[in-house]
């Protein structure tokens, strides 16, 4: 069990020179961590959390809290760019300063203007009156980074006073997901790697190349061989041990997820958003968890696709493997 002390409404001391702060966010799930590291007089901040006012001041409240002064952050480690964890950056650095740092394969375009969103969902089979909706929901809280940002590179170790941190690449659920290992006091930032809430969380953008699904079990596999002690998720407390059975735990809920869908796909030919119905009832009511649940969707289709399990026979179509023979 952790024992964390409090420091502020919002922040903990979980170990010497190791700090959570709990940011809010404005979806249904309501929080992600940031941790700060402390040491000689260096302070690292992992996270940052939402471009959003409320997260801002939570995130300032903490930092005066814990004892860091004005402009002493002395680097900012971004573990992905989903927004969450990165949109704040431009904000925090020029009230608190320090070095960006993200992996490069996070650098690109990312975001999405709403209408190529809608255009893409309609695409995969959304109805036009959910297709309407999503055109005319509230905008997402805008991504800010500052002009420079450092790439942040496997085997090029980060150093905070006493701590040393390996930083270990795991894409799938982003493409420059990143963990930081302190291997001397075998502390995880696991990021969103490792989670006690089990939910499909691969999501494929209207870009994305390749099979990001098979990338994120292919890093579950290699993350279940790191020798930690003490793992500190981006969502939820932190763990002491037992990162083996909470792999073990993210594998088999992945691995059933992706055969639910392989199994309706097999019992007809359907769209994205067919399947999506299914797979989440709240689909329907929602447009951006629609949006999200077609993404995660998409990451399992194009996994299976490549694994030889089902083919693509449209644009946002899908069927058995010998379907498209069939139908020919």
């Amino acid at each position: 069990m952790i024992c964390e002390e409090t420091v502020a409404e919002n922040a903990w001391r979980v170990e010497e020179g190791l700090y959570r702060i709990l940011l809010p966010l404005t979806w249904h799930v309501p929080f992600v961590n940031a941790f700060l590291i402390h040491s000689r007089g260096e302070y690292l901040l992992v996270d940052c959390g939402l471009n959003w006012p409320t997260s801002l001041r939570a995130l300032g409240r903490a930092l005066k809290a814990i004892g860091v002064p004005a402009h002493g952050l002395s680097r900012i480690v971004l573990t992905h760019r989903h927004p969450d964890h990165a949109a704040g950056a431009g904000p925090v650095h020029e009230r608190w300063g320090g070095r960006v740092m993200l992996h490069p394969d996070d650098m690109g375009p990312f975001a999405m203007p709403i209408a190529k969103t809608a255009a893409w969902a309609q695409a995969h089979g959304m109805e036009e009156a959910m297709v309407a909706r999503l055109r005319e929901g509230r905008p997402e809280a805008l991504e800010s980074l500052p002009e420079s940002v450092e790439p942040l590179l496997p085997g090029q170790p980060i150093r905070v006073g006493d701590f040393v941190f390996d930083v270990i690449h795991v894409p799938g659920h982003c493409p420059g997901q990143v963990m930081l290992y302190e291997r001397q006091r075998k502390w995880l930032l696991a990021a969103d790697q490792v989670s006690a809430v089990l939910a499909p969380h691969i999501w494929v953008h209207l870009d994305t190349q390749g099979d990001p699904f098979g990338e994120f079990l292919a890093s579950l596999k290699e993350t279940a061989k790191i020798p930690a002690d003490l793992i500190l998720p981006s969502h939820g407390m932190p763990m002491r041990g037992g990162l083996k059975q909470a792999v073990a735990d993210m594998l088999r809920f992945q691995v059933d997820y992706a055969r639910r869908v392989m199994d309706l796909v097999r019992e007809r030919p359907q769209s994205t958003w067919e399947i999506a119905k299914q797979m989440g009832a709240q689909a329907q009511r929602d447009p951006r968890e629609a949006r999200s649940i077609m993404a995660e969707l998409l990451a399992v289709l194009i996994h299976l696709e490549h694994t030889g399990e089902i083919t693509r026979i449209g644009i946002g179509q899908w069927g058995r493997r010998n379907c498209k023979e069939a139908m020919s």
